[in-house]
């Protein structure tokens, strides 16, 4: 039977209702810790998040939780906390630049204990009020049911972007994947479908289309974007993915590719061209700068794990190694420079991919592990951070796991990211943040809030890709649906 709490807001004294159990107030102090799922302890929180709900776990025949605010005081009875949307914004208010104090008593055998309190830090810098992400099984050949959703992180509120079972199973499967934003808005966006109705979704504004990339002498169609910050340009890798199977070694799934290139897709034109074509080289994961003037990315070169075209990648993938360069781009002829090495991970016997900068210029985050480029398979990857300023790169251990932590994702304002993490299971990715500072130090990450504390551990679903946006994406599933069911526009590749 499902347990509610009872909660009191009051500006100085804190009393206690006839329907909270009682005594509480004279419990004696217990060394034991609060133990929370989520784990919201001793946290950094922006002041505009939704509450942070959470269940009690300590065993206990009684539970009540309070919470503290310069506003005053919250009671909430146990082991299920959930806090009224309303209580909770007049507390995070008020604690802005200080602190919301946390308490647990729990009741055994007839006598209350007073666990040791913990803290709630409310930061001055707001989060991004939207997160979008995909939602899907972590398995190995099936993808009938996967959502781009967009969350409001100011409440519980989601909605569906898209949804592939309007297509998916009609005639066959659709995947969808890859969503990106124009510089944190929602007007402009692009996704892929693969599969049924393949092709990528391209919106702007009030216009979208649908559009076939495979062209000229691409390896593929388009696959990890990033929209460009102010011109209307979308950097894509191309890539030959394969995914491959083990049977005695403990990395069972192994994602990788056996070729890749850079390529600018123009978005008003319908033209692409290369940006890195190199046949010993794998380049992938293009991010653009703020400013728009550079394009980061990973790439691995074939002598460095003592291969040639005609390889066959698989028997190699653990030699696999990319590191982390940039190119300069001139937004006005639209050219871009030489190469530039910005993160030698391959030095240490490791791979960096998916470069992520900084907003404001300062930092750099990128995906480490042992090898390859799919670190959401690989228990060994974590993120990296390097400080562009000094170009000293080194491992988040104050936010890595010994599980795999994998997609990542700046706030507009560069004081939040967005990760996904498997450290609660090993099976499922989820999203965490964390904020971080002007020297660029993350805080111990939290757990994206649910309305059910337990929603996370009942959803047998991953969640990828998080990305950042200002506002909520105005075109409803069914408008997009008819875009992929549309005829595409075929683009055109130039030199």
């Amino acid at each position: 039977m499902r347990r509610y709490g009872l909660w009191m807001l009051l500006p100085a004294l804190l009393l206690s209702a006839a329907c909270t159990p009682s005594g509480w107030q004279e419990a004696s102090p217990a060394e034991e810790a609060p133990a929370l799922y989520p784990d919201y302890t001793d946290i950094v929180i922006p002041g505009n998040i939704a509450p942070l709900n959470f269940n009690v776990l300590n065993p206990a025949d009684a539970c009540v939780a309070v919470l503290s605010a310069p506003s005053g005081e919250l009671v909430l009875r146990g082991p299920e906390i959930r806090i009224p949307e309303k209580a909770w914004k007049r507390l995070t208010a008020s604690a802005r630049g200080s602190a919301i104090q946390g308490t647990v008593y729990v009741r055994r055998d007839g006598k209350w204990l007073h666990l040791p309190d913990f803290r709630m830090e409310v930061s001055a810098d707001d989060i991004d009020p939207y997160v979008t992400y995909r939602l899907i099984e972590p398995g190995y050949s099936s993808y009938g049911s996967i959502v781009l959703q967009q969350r409001n992180l100011t409440s519980f509120r989601k909605r569906d972007l898209y949804n592939n079972q309007l297509i998916s199973g009609r005639v066959e499967q659709q995947c969808i994947n890859c969503h990106s934003f124009q510089n944190y808005g929602p007007d402009n966006f692009q996704f892929h479908a693969r599969e049924s109705s393949a092709g990528t979704v391209v919106v702007t504004g009030e216009r979208g289309k649908k559009v076939a990339f495979k062209t000229g002498d691409l390896i593929s169609n388009a696959v990890y974007p990033s929209w460009h910050p102010a011109e209307p340009l979308i950097a894509y890798s191309v890539n030959k993915t394969i995914q491959g199977f083990r049977s005695t070694d403990r990395q069972k799934v192994e994602v990788y590719d056996s070729a890749s290139d850079l390529i600018l897709y123009d978005v008003e034109q319908d033209q692409v061209s290369y940006i890195v074509h190199d046949s010993l080289s794998y380049e992938t994961f293009p991010y653009w700068s703020a400013d728009g003037k550079t394009l980061y990315y990973a790439s691995s070169y074939l002598p460095d794990w003592g291969a040639n075209p005609a390889t066959d990648a698989f028997l190699h993938t653990d030699h696999i190694r990319y590191n982390i360069y940039s190119l300069d781009f001139d937004p006005g002829t639209r050219e871009f420079g030489s190469p530039r090495l910005v993160f030698d991970a391959v030095a240490d016997s490791l791979s960096a991919v998916t470069p992520r900068p900084s907003p404001d210029g300062r930092f750099l985050l990128c995906g480490v592990g042992n090898y390859g480029s799919f670190h959401v398979w690989h228990t060994s990857g974590d993120i990296y951070m390097t400080d562009l300023a000094t170009g000293e790169t080194r491992p988040m251990d104050e936010i890595n796991s010994d599980q795999s932590e994998s997609f990542k994702a700046w706030s507009s304002n560069s004081r939040w990211i967005v990760f996904t993490s498997r450290r609660d299971d090993g099976s499922y990715t989820r999203l965490y943040f964390s904020h971080i500072d002007e020297n660029g130090r993350g805080t111990k990450p939290f757990l994206l809030p649910q309305k059910d504390p337990e929603q996370n551990r009942r959803l047998f679903k991953s969640y990828n890709v998080p990305e950042f946006t200002t506002g909520e994406v105005s075109w409803s599933p069914k408008q997009l649906e008819d875009i992929l069911l549309s005829d595409p526009v075929q683009v055109r590749q130039i030199p």
